[in-house]
């Protein structure tokens, strides 16, 4: 009986040594990098879904490396649904989608996205898989869907990217885009579209308030880039947007862009910060402005009042109400109605974990917020 027991606890010693080596061995991925040296990664996937297909990746698997997945831009996005338009010149390779562009260096975490500097997740490379032998530009997913506006969710383990053709390549859906446009354009008021420029505050190495763990900058970023997303796709509006990314305009530059495209409304997105205990939803606006800066029968005042009415049902914040500030470089500069919607604080332990769960529902509700309040001035 004791020989037998000795036995059995041997079995269970072997498997237990086994097992986790041998999950680490599925879950790994093989790569040769073009200097020849030879890399593993973890955290191996092998499919993707794009716009709810399973796509299999198991001859170009997904991998994680500096806490990013990285797949094959040829198999994620240029032979998906998506149809990501792909460029490649030597360390560079350049990513296209619905007029955003992202151009890439090998082994580096710099890139640019429209003409802007920004900070990839993980650096791409080239290099070629062990388990097929095929030689690809792999890309940290996130990050490329991030910058181009392709949705991305990461849920139970499964990677899912939500996105349009790309209508520089997809001729039956620019057909039907096109027909919706000029639906769109006979039911504008105008027969023009309404210019926005919307800003993101701080940025770069600015980042606003901190609190919680959290920086404004970010928070302000996602909130207009889930905004972004409905403007895009909306004809009755023209919208040029200050930042994109994590970078830093001065508040001249935001300014200056305004008044130089003529926008019809300007407004900024912050995160306010005061006491832990301070809390609630205002915005701001230059009372002092009110006729200089009037146009197509709109003043800084109704526009103000329309936001704050808006944003409060958007954040269940308290009503902190409308705030005269004569000495804001963005409302003092512009030359349209202007207001600055402080969502709420970041100071505030509570408000600072809502705010960060919720920027993509803030910013599509600030698109509609404003779409009903061009709709109330009876300008769409």
């Amino acid at each position: 009986m004791k020989r037998l027991t000795g036995v059995l606890l041997a079995l269970m010693l072997t498997v237990s040594m086994i097992v986790p080596h041998n999950v680490q061995a599925a879950s790994a991925v093989k790569m040769q990098l073009r200097n020849g040296t030879m890399k593993t990664y973890n955290n191996k996937k092998s499919y993707v879904y794009i716009n709810g297909k399973k796509i299999n990746c198991s001859k170009v698997p997904i991998f994680m490396k500096e806490g990013a997945y990285m797949g094959a831009a040829t198999k994620v996005f240029k032979n998906s649904s998506l149809k990501v338009t792909k460029k490649n010149s030597g360390n560079k390779l350049t990513l296209s989608y619905r007029g955003n562009t992202l151009t890439m260096t090998e082994n580096s975490r710099k890139a640019v996205c429209n003409g802007e500097a920004v900070t990839l997740a993980a650096a791409p490379i080239k290099a070629t898989y062990k388990i097929s032998g095929l030689y690809r530009w792999i890309v940290p997913i996130k990050s490329v869907c991030w910058r181009l506006g392709i949705e991305y969710k990461l849920s139970n383990g499964k990677i899912y990217l939500t996105g349009k053709a790309n209508a520089a390549v997809a001729t039956t859906e620019k057909k039907q885009e096109t027909t919706t446009s000029n639906q769109t354009q006979q039911t504008n008021k105008s027969e023009k579209p309404i210019i926005l420029v919307l800003d993101a505050g701080h940025g770069g190495v600015d980042s606003g308030a901190t609190g919680n763990g959290l920086k404004e900058k970010n928070l302000n970023l996602a909130i207009i880039r889930g905004a972004k997303q409905y403007f895009d796709k909306d004809s009755r509006f023209k919208v040029y947007y200050t930042r994109t990314s994590d970078t830093y305009p001065s508040l001249d530059d935001r300014c200056v862009l305004a008044n130089k495209k003529d926008a019809d409304l300007f407004l900024s997105v912050h995160i306010n910060s005061a006491s832990a205990s301070a809390n609630g939803t205002e915005t701001l606006y230059n009372k002092n402005r009110l006729k200089t800066t009037e146009k197509n029968g709109i003043n800084s005042l109704e526009f103000a009042t329309a936001m704050q009415k808006a944003v409060i049902k958007t954040t269940g914040f308290r009503n902190r109400g409308l705030v005269n500030r004569t000495g804001l470089r963005v409302l003092n500069q512009t030359k349209m109605p202007a207001c600055l919607i402080e969502y709420g604080f970041i100071s505030n332990a509570k408000e600072a974990k809502t705010m960060n769960a919720n920027t993509a529902r803030y910013g599509k509700e600030l698109y509609q917020a404003i779409v009903n309040f061009m709709r109330s001035k009876n300008k769409i």
